[in-house]
């Protein structure tokens, strides 16, 4: 299958874009399974659909977006682990640092009175052999949390607020050819007073513009 060969490639070649490799068939099944329920399609456009739920434990809505496109894993994980680029196509993007030991360190512009929030997430990356699935696991640490040495590597806060939780994956499943089915799935919460309505608009615009741009880079190459 050619993007599993992409991916082995990737491997030997490109080591600082898996950042974590580790196999856990067992609990991803018992995951998959809580992670069916109760979503509801919001959008269903342009080859995107966006779903979003609500959580007891949350006052924000979950929101899960998903995609085909035709590219390769390799191209696919260089483009998205690109720091630079993620203004050009991450929903309200400002900038983003890849930190040491797989944090990456985003901030995102929210519409006026509002701060603009950021997240330092930790990454780790997952490949199922036997679905021919990789995951990107994204968690967001709390600032007080992290080790020192993540620590000095971050902007000073100065007017800008970081994220309650931002949790959340990235996940590629791997067909036939050059064919990848993309799901988006985050909660967030913004932390501070923000109306739900906002936010919960917000997600999906998070989830739809974020897909629309990916397709639009790999659709034009």
């Amino acid at each position: 299958m050619g993007n599993f060969s992409s991916f082995k490639s990737m491997f030997c070649l490109k080591p600082t874009l898996l950042l974590l490799l580790i196999f856990s068939a067992s609990t991803n099944q018992l995951y998959a399974q809580e992670n069916t329920k109760n979503w509801q399609l919001v959008k269903d456009e342009n080859g995107i659909k966006v779903y979003t739920r609500i959580l007891a434990n949350s006052d924000y809505k979950e929101f899960r977006g998903v995609l085909d496109i035709e590219t390769s894993l390799n191209d696919l994980l260089t483009f998205i682990n690109n720091a630079s680029r993620c203004p050009d196509w991450q929903h309200r993007c400002i900038k983003r640092l890849n930190l040491s030991d797989g944090y990456i360190y985003k901030l995102s512009d929210l519409p006026w009175p509002f701060s603009d929030r950021y997240t330092v997430m930790q990454s780790k990356t997952q490949f199922d052999q036997q679905q021919n699935i990789f995951t990107l696991w994204l968690k967001n640490i709390k600032r007080e949390q992290l080790p020192k040495n993540i620590l000095a590597q971050l902007p000073e806060e100065k007017n800008t607020v970081q994220m309650r939780y931002s949790d959340g994956y990235w996940q590629f499943t791997l067909n036939k050819a050059s064919s990848i089915h993309i799901t988006y799935q985050m909660l967030g919460d913004p932390a501070r007073a923000f109306p739900a309505i906002l936010a919960d608009q917000g997600v999906i615009n998070a989830a739809f513009i974020t897909l629309s741009n990916l397709k639009k880079h790999f659709k034009s190459k």
